[in-house]
């Protein structure tokens, strides 16, 4: 912890932040990238035998789907970012299971159509992730639509945003500015902290995006 000391009108005073936890972020090896838009790519074309996430998850989105084919390649990379993100941010929750070293324990796909959304909600586990493989618009488009360009919140259209308390109580919004041009981005985080997913409207195509949990 960094404390300053400052000196005015001759008072010395002392600054110091109170201890939190962050996010931290990468891009999805390119190997990874690859195996993951093809497992998607054979389910969107025929998921018979694939395994629904809907009635597990929060989101009120249509196509949902376990992902397991690329696991092989995805489950160390998400695991060594684990472990990176638990070094920078002191994050070592006790009672956690395998003793601590954390296993990826489920990773699912959304294909977010057109006007579904992903309500605020948290995760199981210990820490998890968001990763986006696709994101068929641009943050101006949203933001010019009828209903968004007038409003207050107006730069917020269409994104993802992470919601906490700080320490005075007071609830905080962190968006994430999530448009085409994301793709192959992850964020890791806690898996307790809310984040919400607001719908989009300038496309018909999917916003396809991977999530899971560790533990």
């Amino acid at each position: 912890m960094n404390i300053s000391k400052k000196t005015m009108s001759n008072h010395q005073f002392t600054h110091r932040p109170l201890p939190n936890i962050g996010l931290t972020s990468g891009d999805i090896p390119a190997e990874i990238y690859q195996d993951l838009n093809k497992e998607i790519r054979d389910i969107n074309n025929n998921d018979k035998d694939i395994v629904k996430m809907n009635g597990s998850l929060a989101g009120q989105i249509t196509k949902e789907y376990e992902i397991t084919k690329s696991r092989t390649t995805l489950d160390p990379y998400l695991e060594a970012m684990g472990r990176a993100y638990q070094k920078e941010w002191d994050y070592y929750p006790k009672n956690t299971p395998n003793n601590g070293n954390l296993k990826v324990e489920s990773v699912w796909v959304n294909m977010q159509k057109k006007l579904e959304v992903n309500p605020i909600h948290n995760h199981d586990g210990t820490l998890s992730f968001v990763a986006w493989l696709y994101v068929p618009f641009k943050l101006e488009d949203e933001r010019k639509m009828e209903n968004c360009k007038n409003s207050r919140t107006v730069q917020l259209s269409s994104t993802f945003q992470f919601v906490y308390n700080t320490v005075l109580g007071t609830i905080m919004n962190a968006p994430l500015f999530v448009e085409s041009g994301w793709e192959g981005r992850i964020v890791m985080f806690p898996s307790k902290l809310l984040h919400i997913v607001y719908p989009f409207q300038t496309s018909d195509e999917y916003r396809i995006s991977i999530a899971g949990n560790l533990h």
